[in-house]
């Protein structure tokens, strides 16, 4: 239950420092994404997702259980009225704060969880959110049992990898969408890898797989390269840290990539789109699938 009220933290206007972890299979998949983008968008660090997920599932069962409490919460994170005054947003951009819509409530419980200490001391956070120990104790537990198992996110210059380095995926390979994209596909082996990305950065996928209309060498038609633009909420400084942090040196990304196109390169950068290729396998019939492709590394 969120209790005290104060005055609300603004939304940070970008991804800067954002970095978010991974959730379990436990958690339902259409909240998958949204404890993702309010950790990402209110700088939670990498346990933010899980965090949120916790509170979620005991606050609300993930909203079985929306109340009114017997102390008058109500909503998906069981906020008291007067702290949704404070601190409840317009996630999802319809001009409404609703307590009962999954993306309004959890992005204002990532608001109050920011504006009382976290990600610095999430015990803080949690202890101002419903002032009891044991409270805080449940949640930090539920969250640790959503964690997906195996993954330790760092952050670093605003994104996730799950660990440093790369790690290589052999076999697969089938072309597969895209959430949240429409008509946009890609080789599933990197899909974990872009959807953290556009998380973490706020992107859109302006193109990925295609066989044709783009250069036959390249890595569109094996369904391991992305053009990239800023999506809903995002902005162009979000492409740009993204680019530095793909390509550190001009002419030297990091792993996974292959080819970082952006400023400096023919037809790339700002106000255009940011291209990101994924280091794979000689392709010479240039088909998919690849096969191998490098991925983000883990500590497993």
């Amino acid at each position: 239950m969120a209790a005290a009220a104060g005055a609300g933290a603004g939304m940070p206007a970008s991804a800067s420092g954002a970095c978010g972890g991974a959730v379990s299979g436990e958690v339902p998949p259409e909240l998958r994404p949204i404890f993702r983008d309010a950790a990402a968008r209110y700088e939670l660090g990498p346990r933010g997702p899980s965090i949120l997920a916790g509170l979620t599932s005991v606050e609300s069962g993930f909203g079985q259980n929306m109340g009114p409490s017997s102390a008058g919460a109500i909503g998906w994170t069981q906020f008291l009225p007067s702290t949704w005054m404070a601190y409840g947003v317009d996630a999802n951009g319809d001009g409404k704060r609703d307590p009962y819509d999954a993306v309004d409530a959890i992005h204002s419980a990532a608001n109050y969880l920011r504006a009382s200490g976290a990600p610095g001391s999430w015990r803080d956070a949690l202890f101002a959110y419903n002032h009891a120990q044991w409270y805080v104790d449940k949640v930090l537990r539920e969250a640790e049992r959503l964690s997906a198992p195996g993954v330790e996110p760092t952050c670093e210059t605003g994104i996730v990898t799950q660990a440093t380095g790369s790690r290589r995926i052999t076999g697969g390979g089938r072309i597969v969408g895209i959430p949240g994209m429409p008509g946009e596909s890609i080789d599933e082996r990197i899909l974990p890898d872009l959807l953290a990305l556009i998380a973490a950065y706020r992107l859109k996928v302006t193109d990925g797989y295609a066989p044709s209309g783009h250069a036959a060498d390249g890595e569109h038609p094996l369904g391991l390269g992305v053009d990239l633009v800023p999506g809903p909420n995002g902005s162009w400084d979000d492409i740009d840290r993204l680019a530095r942090w793909a390509e550190p040196q001009q002419g030297r990304p990091r792993a996974p990539f292959r080819w970082v196109g952006y400023d400096g390169d023919r037809n790339h950068g700002r106000g255009h789109h940011l291209h990101l290729s994924w280091n794979h396998a000689p392709a010479p019939a240039r088909r998919p699938p690849a096969a191998w492709v490098d991925v983000f590394g883990t500590d497993g």
